[in-house]
């Protein structure tokens, strides 16, 4: 109870650092604009083509820039302000919005079109994880790393809640248009709150090595610390076995439980309601000794739970599985980041950061191979099928890589 409280505590003291709730706000609105699409992007492709594959394809289109450019975002993130280059990207983000929202008001929007609007989105969106969540974490001071991060991996659960919730709503209400709309407000908000941010610059200019040759310092770090190889494993198995169901959901949603557009958001929203609950107590008890605990428990329990949603028959089945899908989802992507930025040094959160952007990258050959086999086989069967595969991989890298196995991570402190 005593850690409940000074957690509580630490919470309320980062929440009056400007720094601090200004990025958190900045997550809100990026947060609600990315939920929101892959909901409404998956409608809107499912009604335009009745085909799992081309939702598939439409899904790994927003997904793959974090493979193909995670790691160069990371070391870019090293040499250049952060802050700045969010605001290039949020202010790309507005523009594209603003031409989708007119193309759809006219009625012009084709599926190719629809897909590079995605492929741009996913490309801007690469920036978000290491820029945002580095700035974040060296604001609120290494002392307050996990209380700070895993509030704002909350923060993006609250979105995961609200953004299908909304996405169901516009489909109804407004069709594609009314998210195009929604998406560049969002971004104007989060660049006007991450326009606030007063960045403090280094008392020590760390020292640039070659681009290159910080890549593969990066990869190098990575391998040697075995916490944080751990960790870009396991976020490999659980986007390219475990996340890429989320394409289905309107898939299965619409076909095997004959759902509206409304109930397929409640439905997607259930995984962020289950996953803002535990987060919420993650963020006031989580300690150092507990970290990888949490981490491995949570890729399992998305995984069993991925399964059980693709067996069930009735709706509210599907609703209380994917809640409790969202429990173990919590524990996942808090320590994710909290673990990466902890035991690594500030010279390689950036790259470190942006490795795990590309590792979230596996995610869209995850889509393609999910879309391939749901095209054969039926939605339902092919993320029960992928769901084994992903937990015989994990429990195989459980036992190969010690430190998975370990409760706890050992924290980097500087001198």
């Amino acid at each position: 109870m005593v850690n409940s409280k000074s957690g509580i505590k630490r919470l309320f003291m980062l929440a009056s650092v400007n720094n601090v709730r200004n990025l958190w706000f900045t997550g809100v609105f990026t947060g609600i604009n990315r939920w929101t699409e892959v909901l409404v992007i998956g409608i809107f492709t499912y009604q335009l083509t009745s085909s799992p594959l081309l939702v598939a394809l439409v899904a790994f289109a927003n997904t793959v820039p974090g493979a193909l450019f995670g790691i160069l975002v990371g070391v870019i993130g090293e040499r250049f302000n952060k802050q700045t280059l969010l605001l290039i990207g949020y202010s790309c983000m507005i523009m594209i919005m603003g031409i989708l929202f007119y193309l759809a008001h006219i009625e012009k929007i084709t599926l190719w079109l629809l897909a590079l609007g995605t492929f741009l989105s996913g490309t801007f969106g690469t920036m978000e994880y290491p820029f945002r969540r580095t700035l974040l974490g060296e604001t609120g001071g290494l002392s307050n790393a996990s209380t700070c991060l895993t509030f704002d991996v909350a923060i993006s659960k609250i979105t995961m809640f609200v953004g299908p919730l909304l996405g169901g709503f516009l489909m109804y209400k407004f069709g594609i248009q009314g998210y195009y709309l929604v998406g560049a407000t969002s971004f104007g908000l989060a660049a006007l709150f991450v326009s606030k941010v007063k960045i403090i610059p280094p008392s020590n200019e760390p020292h640039r090595s070659h681009f290159f040759h910080s890549i593969r310092d990066g990869i190098s770090q990575a391998y040697n610390n075995k916490s944080v190889l751990g960790v870009l494993i396991f976020t490999i198995i659980l986007n390219f076995f475990g996340y890429s169901f989320i394409s289905m959901v309107p898939v299965i949603g619409a076909d095997k439980l004959g759902l509206s557009s409304v109930s397929i958001g409640i439905l997607s929203s259930m995984l962020g309601a289950g996953a803002l609950i535990n987060l919420i107590i993650l963020a006031t008890t989580a300690k150092p000794d507990s970290f990888m605990r949490y981490f491995v428990g949570g890729t399992f329990i998305v995984l069993v739970t991925i399964f059980f949603f693709a067996i069930s028959p009735l709706f509210g089945l599907a609703l209380l599985v994917l809640f409790i899908g969202g429990l173990g989802e919590a524990g996942f992507s808090s320590m994710q980041a909290t673990i990466a930025f902890t035991t690594t040094p500030p010279e390689a959160r950036s790259r470190i950061m942006g490795l795990i952007v590309v590792c979230i990258g596996f995610g869209p050959l995850g889509v393609l191979h999910t879309g391939f086999m749901a095209d054969w086989l039926g939605a339902d069967v092919a993320i029960g099928i992928i769901a084994i595969e992903g937990l015989i991989i994990a429990l195989l890298c459980l036992w190969f890589i010690p430190a998975l196995r370990r409760p706890g991570v050992s924290i980097f402190r500087t001198n």
